[in-house]
């Protein structure tokens, strides 16, 4: 199992990314590291995690954001921080982390607590359940999400979401999006794009239960992850 298991691990001091991730491919995983929730991002589009593991203190997005982004949409996180404060712990926790550990981290039971998560999603991957992929009816103006539910959307959502969902698993541009959606002013033209993008977030989740796959490359643009 774990030597076909990717563990991606998210820590802004390299030092630290670095000694995970090389004992972590001694342990039998294959590991990639990232600095920063960004740089995450953009690494996902080419290099699958079956298991992310999360610094709190990150620069940009912090880590309790990415953890809860993650678990709306599956990916299992554990914790890995310097605040040893229960209420810190309590915090990881409700965003969505199946484990919390405290730095400095003891590297055989970080794995442990690896391998003891990617166990309990096995059976469910041998069940080779497979969800349809989110699909945009620009006749009827809604989206479906996998599990089937609709969302009605605006002709500007309608817009917005042919555009990223043209070019599925790609960086669309701030300008392209822009264009796309008839923007004129560039700052403010994307800041509205985020806004209507925020509200269409939040509409999604509240219709699917599911959260919209859209990640933000920060200050570049936009990605529809499907």
């Amino acid at each position: 199992m774990s030597a076909e298991s990717i563990i991606a691990v998210v820590e802004d001091d390299e030092d630290i990314r670095a000694n995970v991730c090389s004992y972590l491919a001694r342990s039998g995983f294959g590991a990639w590291g990232a600095e920063s929730a960004e740089d995450f991002y953009v690494r996902l589009l080419r290099d699958r995690a079956d298991l992310v593991v999360v610094d709190i203190g990150l620069p940009g997005e912090d880590g309790l954001s990415l953890v809860t982004r993650l678990a709306g949409q599956g990916v299992p996180t554990v914790l890995m921080t310097a605040r040893a404060d229960l209420d810190s712990r309590i915090s990881g926790l409700d965003a969505g982390a199946l484990q919390y550990f405290v730095k400095p981290v003891d590297m055989q039971e970080l794995t442990a607590g690896i391998r003891s998560q990617l166990r309990h999603m096995a059976p469910r991957a041998a069940q080779g359940d497979t969800l349809a992929p989110w699909r945009l009816d620009r006749a009827a103006s809604r989206m479906v999400a996998p599990n089937q539910r609709a969302i009605d959307l605006t002709s500007r959502e309608l817009e917005l979401l042919g555009c990223l969902m043209a070019m599925p698993g790609a960086m669309v541009t701030k300008q392209a999006l822009m264009e796309a959606v008839g923007a004129d002013e560039a700052e403010d033209g994307f800041h509205r794009i985020e806004s209507q993008l925020t509200r269409l977030r939040r509409k999604t989740l509240e219709t699917t239960g599911t959260a919209l796959p859209v990640r933000a490359v920060f200050g570049k643009g936009l990605v529809f992850v499907p």
